[in-house]
């Protein structure tokens, strides 16, 4: 069996009207992995997304997903990935979040036990249980977005994939999605594949990155390297993390240490803050000041 969970090789993608949406691209994620598509609106991430989940067929090279090839596959690799779409309201359409989750499961031909089974451990996975029995159209936006990630599980996917699932998200939202994605992570292993220009987002749920732009991946790699790369970054049209950047500004016009890799989250700033003030002959009240690493 092959570790490739994502397997897209020289792929380039026409859409009817002539234009290229992809152009030679290779993208490689191993199962189990966490993996972020970077890039502008417009770079071609969510045509990739089509591709890996079978809605698309490449104009030239190949998707295989689990060692299947999607062409061909359609049904079967739709079992084994879970699609998330950008906008909830595509995806959801029943009357109740209850008939939405079950509609996967459903229409797989299980018996009635399992599907009760599968929507009830999907709407708890995510919190909305004792939403069951609501209409979709007045959940939250967190919650919408919620559900349409329980629709998914409740297919039992191998391959979760995400577009843009920050998108119209309060604070509150996105640190319960962060936890959530992270959760189903951590319990079942499942490979995440998440497309996104939120990069403030990316560190929270991913350890590697490609980055898209006009259709070509332009970088590839772990995300410490693929934000420090400021070319990149500009090139791209794209801001790296909030705290990537403070501490890319530290590192050229203060007389900070220089600092690499460049941090990402909040934890990895403090370790280097700490790291610096044990150095430096600041007070050791001042250093006290700068609160531990979580």
């Amino acid at each position: 069996m092959s570790d490739l969970a994502v397997d897209v090789k020289d792929v380039k993608y026409v859409y009817p009207d002539g234009c290229v949406a992809l152009d030679s691209v290779d993208i490689r994620v191993v199962r189990g992995e966490r993996v972020a598509i970077l890039g502008p609106n417009g770079a071609g991430k969510s045509t990739l997304l089509m591709l890996i989940d079978g809605l698309y067929r490449p104009s030239k090279g190949s998707v295989h997903v689990l060692g299947m090839p999607t062409n061909g596959n359609t049904h079967k690799v739709r079992m084994k990935v879970g699609l998330v779409f950008q906008d909830p309201n595509d995806q959801l359409f029943c009357p109740t979040l209850w008939e939405d989750v079950a509609f996967g499961p459903l229409n797989m031909g299980l018996d009635e036990e399992e599907v009760t089974r599968r929507a009830e451990d999907a709407l708890k996975a995510v919190g909305l249980y004792g939403l069951k029995d609501k209409a979709p159209h007045h959940l939250s936006a967190g919650e919408k977005k919620k559900a349409t990630i329980a629709s998914v599980l409740a297919m039992n996917p191998e391959v979760l994939v995400l577009d843009e699932p920050t998108a119209n998200l309060d604070s509150k939202s996105r640190i319960e999605l962060i936890g959530l994605i992270n959760n189903l992570h951590r319990r079942q292993r499942i490979t995440l594949v998440v497309a996104t220009h939120d990069l403030d987002f990316i560190p929270m749920v991913a350890d590697r990155a490609y980055v898209l732009n006009r259709g070509h991946v332009v970088a590839e790699g772990a995300l410490e390297d693929v934000f420090s790369d400021s070319k990149v970054m500009e090139e791209s049209g794209l801001e790296p993390p909030t705290l990537t950047k403070l501490f890319d500004l530290l590192n050229r016009f203060t007389g900070f240490d220089a600092v690499k890799p460049l941090p990402l989250t909040i934890d990895q700033a403090l370790h280097e803050i700490r790291h610096y003030l044990a150095k430096s002959r600041l007070e050791p009240q001042v250093r006290r000041a700068v609160p531990k690493e979580s």
